[in-house]
């Protein structure tokens, strides 16, 4: 058996996960409040699986991370507001287990490929849209990563000159633009439903489909999307985009809008007639399996 880890933007899932891929427990714990955000963290971690008595049983924790890491320590976590962290080692000391860190993106690419929606692609990409954008590249049937950092960071590729203060201090980055966070602030704010709230956001644009600042809203983020993704495209031709986090759970709102902002815009080099876009397999349980199989 081993653990896998997902830390995110807003919560902590901790699962057991067995020799299939599959979970069979899951502990969630939401941080409303970021002070002592490490310590949250290390307590949390520590006091589940200590909770669970299979200390002795677990092979191995892996821990996916919404940041870079680099030799098994966390770099920074900007949507955390984490930088030089040695995770691993601390929780180690404590748990006499190995501890493996990973960017998340790439922890729920890995899930995606092994046991999900990429399986029978060689050249993919995934993104993981929600708190922020995450992303990774699979080539030739394997994760693509350059030595010394993670790389691929899709979230803060510049797509507006001079745009809007990212959290990771440069402007108009992608991730400003696209993350589902900043949509569903945008229409919290102009509604005034006082929620950030996926589920309630959503129930208010199905229940008013024909408001106009609603159309121009979802459009506006639409445009913003599709030039990221086209970019991406335009670099790595992928057979088919696996797109995970929050994000998968407005597909009935976004999915057709990106599939004609990219069709038919005028944003790919190479012009296709279709683009294969399919939503994660494993929903938010992705960064928990693929940590695992770190």
């Amino acid at each position: 058996m081993k653990i896998g880890i997902d830390i995110g933007g807003s919560h902590i899932g901790i699962g057991l996960i067995n020799n299939n891929g599959s979970i069979v427990l899951k502990i969630e714990k939401f941080i409303k409040d970021k002070t002592n955000i490490k310590e949250q963290i290390e307590e949390f971690i520590t006091e589940t699986v200590i909770e669970m008595g299979l200390t002795n049983e677990i092979e191995s924790i892996g821990i996916a991370i919404p940041g870079t890491v680099t030799d098994n320590k966390i770099i920074k976590a900007v949507n955390l507001g984490i930088e030089e962290y040695d995770l691993a080692s601390n929780l180690e000391k404590i748990l006499k287990i190995p501890v493996k860190l990973k960017n998340d993106a790439k922890c729920a690419a890995l899930a995606e490929q092994r046991y999900g929606e990429l399986a029978n692609y060689e050249n993919s990409i995934f993104l993981c849209i929600g708190t922020g954008v995450g992303g990774a590249v699979i080539h030739d049937g394997k994760l693509l990563e350059p030595d010394g950092v993670p790389g691929f960071e899709f979230s803060h590729t510049i797509i507006q000159k001079d745009g809007e203060l990212c959290n990771c201090g440069k402007r108009g980055c992608f991730e400003t633009y696209a993350s589902l966070k900043r949509f569903k602030q945008k229409v919290s704010d102009r509604f005034d439903l006082n929620t950030l709230s996926g589920k309630v956001i959503r129930k208010f644009i199905e229940e008013n489909p024909d408001n106009q600042m609603i159309k121009e809203m979802i459009k506006e983020y639409v445009d913003y999307l599709s030039i990221g993704i086209s970019n991406i495209i335009n670099i790595f031709e992928p057979d088919a985009i696996c797109i995970g986090g929050s994000f998968s759970e407005y597909g009935n709102i976004f999915f057709e809008p990106l599939k004609e902002a990219l069709l038919q815009g005028n944003l790919l080099f190479n012009k296709r007639n279709e683009i294969i876009i399919k939503y994660a397999k494993l929903k938010n349980d992705a960064g928990i399996i693929g940590a695992a199989l770190i």
